[in-house]
């Protein structure tokens, strides 16, 4: 006698197989927004604690002058040649290992993205009275009055605190 017994999964049995399936995908599916979240508020600060490093060592070495003065006006181009070329005493800029111009580059590759929003770009502001609040219309916000450096971002942290307060 042969059996008629078939090898393979059932409907019911393939049924069960993929709500369980579906059960820890939801699980897994939040921790893992989760872990993006907090990489990316993790990668928001690294980013802001190196160029603060920068401009803090810039001060440091042209008597307490933030960078992004470029003699007559602040500007981000001065800000951006100031921390990515080698400088003077006055902060004239220039390509690094030209004479005479012995300070920096303070960052070597250049200014990170925003995390957030991917821009690279800075807004430039005389005082905290011109600035309306964060827009995401650039990467990273330079408050020269007060020489803060914060990200543009009205993004919030996984713990709901805002991102331009990091």
């Amino acid at each position: 006698m042969k059996s008629s017994h078939k090898n393979g999964f059932t409907l019911i049995e393939a049924l069960i197989v993929a709500a369980l399936m579906l059960v820890l995908a939801g699980m897994a599916v939040p921790t893992f927004q989760n872990t993006v979240a907090d990489a990316r508020m993790a990668s928001t600060q690294q980013e802001l604690l190196r160029v603060r490093t920068a401009i803090d060592y810039y001060a440091f070495q042209h008597q307490e002058q933030l960078p992004g003065f470029d003699g007559q006006q602040w500007s981000e181009s001065a800000f951006r040649n100031q921390l990515l070329l080698a400088t003077d005493e006055q902060g004239a800029f220039a390509a690094p290992g030209t004479p005479n111009f012995p300070y920096g580059p303070y960052l070597t590759e250049g200014i990170p993205s925003n995390p957030y929003n991917s821009l690279d770009s800075i807004l430039v502001f005389g005082s905290s009275t011109e600035f309306v609040g964060p827009d995401d219309s650039s990467g990273w916000i330079w408050f020269t009055s007060d020489g803060v450096f914060k990200a543009n971002t009205a993004q919030e942290t996984p713990d709901g605190n805002s991102v331009f307060d990091l």
